[in-house]
């Protein structure tokens, strides 16, 4: 039996890189500058007096084409190293663990990413540890070869590319540039761009955890100038392996919106995307961190799921929670004007959260009949009087009026989260009463006229009872306010079914059942309103047909400055009635 070794298509290797394992073909810049970083960081264990490191990179403009060079002074590489690093697919200078843990990058794997752009690699590198300097290229079909350098070279490593056809119109100075800031603005080597007769430090931005002494006002400068815009406040995070800050937004921010931060590895940029490491009911923020042990995935574009992620991402958490917990102790003031500002987002998150519920509810604020009110006004006002709620707005819109002049508060719970937060409180906060306010609340909020208005309208409502049976609807006389208003229609469980039900449809569905014993309550009302001028007059009204016609329009009416849809029968109705009192009228006039 005969043992063979696996042959390696290269070029396929390459496309599996290019779509399914770097997200974009500018990775190879953060490949490079990564392997220029850890080849820094390598000399400097072996060499404890090597303070000064260094990255260079160069742009040479050639005919239709360009000249890249990245250029290091780090430890380099000697022949052998070459034959191991280079030259075999997988292999890394950095494939011990104990290595691992300092370095982010791996020689020869990051170093394919540049066939992406190019289809020759040219490497120039000097090792500290021998005279002898070496050149190595390798191409895309997968041959290389190396030769030993007779002119003088510098201890450090370079990496030739030529940019050509597209890569070359892809990668012009200004993306390059843009791309080494955005990658190594936080790397502790300096990184030099050259240009066609110019220079420009890459990384020379001031860094606010690096200083002795740093201001807030500087901090907020460096988070406003690094995502462009303007902040609320900043909440350092710091912890173990972690050091950033988290910029609170000063636009309302969606819930499901995605930010984009910068997280970053051992000073090397990994992602914007913070889902994995950013607390999700944080979406209000944004983030610059940079971690020293999380565990990079095989494309260096995100973290392993791992225990080390969730220590990191809980550190975040406890850090953005107590900074809410010291304003609700030192500074009210701030933290109202924040709950302000993301009202709704920080309500999406308390009705699911029970920490965030009870450090944010006193103060989120809801509309009510007597303005808006904030959670602690709510809860004082609970222990003192009848707090209830409206789960839609037009149900708070009807009962708004009825309450002018009163004591009770009416809280408008029609919008989103308000109805789930306000009926948590009975679960989070003792002696609290906030009650539903229901059809069947009506009866006690609305006054019973004077016994001889009944009775003087006794005729009237038992004609009204017959002209409102094909409704189902009940008639009832009551005192409140306004007086301009003479109706009230009240639904009750009856009639929201209705609403939902086509009669013609679902009838023969109702057949079979009885209906005789359910309560009064349950069903469609209207509402008499005894302190409007004309109500008070209706008992002189002795002709059937006309009560029949009066009580028709005002029932339509009722659903109208109710904010109820009108169906076709309604509308009949309301048609047939007009015309109806408007013949009335001429005949009186005629008379």
């Amino acid at each position: 039996m005969s043992n063979y070794n696996f042959k390696v298509d290269l070029k396929g290797i390459i496309r599996l890189l290019s779509d399914n394992l770097y997200s974009s073909d500018n990775v190879f810049l953060r490949e490079l500058l990564q392997n220029a970083v850890d080849a820094i960081q390598a000399r400097k264990k072996e060499d404890s007096d090597f303070k000064s490191g260094k990255i260079d990179v160069i742009y040479q403009e050639q005919k239709n084409a360009a000249l890249l060079i990245f250029k290091d002074n780090g430890i380099g590489l000697n022949k052998e190293e070459i034959h191991s690093f280079l030259s075999v697919i997988g292999q890394s200078s950095k494939r011990s663990e104990q290595v691992r843990q300092s370095f982010i990058g791996q020689f020869g794997i990051g170093l394919l990413s540049c066939f992406l752009v190019a289809n020759e690699i040219k490497v120039i590198t000097k090792s500290i540890k021998e005279e002898q300097a070496y050149q190595w290229i390798g191409k895309s079909d997968g041959t290389y070869k190396i030769t030993e350098r007779k002119t003088a070279t510098d201890n450090g490593t370079e990496v030739h590319l030529k940019l050509e056809g597209r890569m070359y119109d892809r990668f012009d100075e200004e993306e390059i540039i843009d791309n080494l800031y955005e990658y190594g603005f936080l790397i502790t080597s300096p990184i030099y761009f050259h240009g066609n007769g110019w220079e420009k430090y890459i990384n020379d931005t001031f860094i606010p955890w690096r200083q002795p002494i740093c201001m807030a006002e500087q901090i907020m400068e460096f988070g406003e100038h690094l995502f462009g815009e303007q902040f609320f406040d900043m909440i350092p995070l710091i912890g173990e392996g972690i050091k950033g800050y988290a910029f609170i937004s000063t636009r309302q921010v969606n819930a499901n919106a995605t930010n984009r931060h910068k997280i970053f590895l051992k000073n090397m940029f990994i992602t914007e995307d913070g889902k994995d490491v950013i607390p999700k009911w944080a979406f209000f923020t944004r983030c610059i961190l940079n971690a020293e042990d999380l565990t990079p995935t095989a494309s260096r574009e995100g973290f392993s799921k791992d225990y080390k992620l969730m220590k990191a991402k809980n550190q975040i958490e406890k850090c953005i929670f107590d900074y809410f917990v010291s304003l609700s102790q030192y500074d009210v003031r701030k933290l109202k004007q924040l709950t302000t500002i993301h009202n709704i987002a920080i309500k999406s998150l308390a009705v699911e959260n029970e920490q965030i519920y009870k450090l944010f509810f006193p103060f989120l604020t809801f509309p009510t009949n007597k303005g808006t009110f904030t959670g602690f006004q709510i809860m004082n006002a609970a222990k003192k009087k009848p707090v209830s709620y409206c789960m839609e707005i037009d149900d708070f819109r009807r009962v708004c009026p009825l309450l002018e002049g009163t004591e009770s508060l009416l809280i408008n719970a029609g919008y989103i989260y308000d109805t789930n937060l306000l009926q948590q409180t009975s679960k989070y906060y003792k002696n609290i009463n906030i009650k539903l306010f229901e059809d069947s609340s009506y009866e006690n909020l609305l006054e019973t006229p004077p016994t001889e208005m009944l009775v003087s309208m006794e005729y009237f409502l038992e004609q009204a009872e017959k002209t409102l049976e094909p409704m189902r609807c009940r008639i009832s006389l009551k005192n409140f306010s306004p007086q301009q208003l003479p109706a009230l229609y009240v639904p009750g469980d009856e009639g929201l079914f209705d609403s939902t039900m086509d009669g013609q449809n679902f009838s023969s569905f109702f057949e079979g059942f009885d209906f005789s014993n359910e309560e009064e309550s349950s069903g469609a009302r209207l509402y008499l309103n005894c302190t409007n001028s004309l109500v008070k007059r209706l008992y002189i009204l002795r002709d059937p047909e006309y009560i029949e016609t009066v009580i028709q329009v005002m029932y339509v009416q009722a659903l109208l400055a109710g904010h109820y849809t009108l169906g076709n029968k309604e509308m009949e109705m309301m048609n047939k009635g007009l015309i109806k009192l408007m013949e009335y009228g001429i005949g009186g006039m005629e008379a």
